[in-house]
């Protein structure tokens, strides 16, 4: 067992979700991502770890909606996201990233719109959601950013307002992300893009 998974074991447990299945332990993923952040606070999760945690957070919400359709990106293209989900026409990627986004979530994607890309965050620093900011990671082909509630609630609304090429909005609050892809697949349990 890795100190990710330890540390998420905990959490579940001081949740009550410990026997929980994946889809119920997501439906918690405000309160789970409020239980991390005050263990981070108390004494920092090393980067490493926070990024294996946020991984097997945003895998919970994947296996939850389409179990068979979507695959880890291998390490040699892990740069650019982590994930891929089957999509018609085109395939859609997500690039997962702890705490902060930094630079880290804006060079990720794949900087084509024939490979577009969603970010799922726990991120905590509102001072990174700028309206400027927020809007360069449509040059890096993103569709979408999941966010923690708490933290889309502390942004401008300029920022919150921000749509993508679809008309949609761009930051969205991380719980409605099975949401989204159960909203997005068509017939044959593949991503449509454009319902993002």
């Amino acid at each position: 067992m890795t100190r990710a998974d330890e540390i998420l074991t905990d959490v579940y447990a001081g949740l009550g979700i410990g026997n929980a299945s994946d889809g119920e332990k997501y439906l918690q993923i405000d309160q789970i991502v409020h239980a991390l952040a005050q263990i981070n606070n108390e004494e920092a999760i090393s980067p490493k770890t926070t990024g294996t945690i946020s991984e097997r957070l945003c895998e919970l919400a994947l296996r939850t909606t389409i179990p068979n359709g979507y695959k880890r990106i291998s390490d040699e293209w892990n740069w650019m996201a982590d994930f891929s989900i089957s999509g018609h026409p085109f395939n859609l990627l997500v690039s997962v990233k702890s705490f902060k986004a930094k630079e880290r979530l804006l060079v990720s994607g794949s900087g084509n719109n024939l490979s577009p890309c969603v970010g799922w965050g726990l991120f905590d620093d509102a001072a990174e959601w700028a309206v400027e900011r927020v809007r360069k990671y449509m040059f890096r082909s993103f569709i979408a950013i999941y966010l923690p509630s708490t933290l889309v609630q502390q942004l401008s609304l300029e920022s919150r307002q921000v749509t993508n090429l679809n008309g949609k909005l761009f930051l969205r609050e991380i719980q409605q992300f099975t949401a989204d892809i159960e909203n997005a697949l068509d017939q044959d349990n593949l991503i449509k893009i454009n319902a993002f």
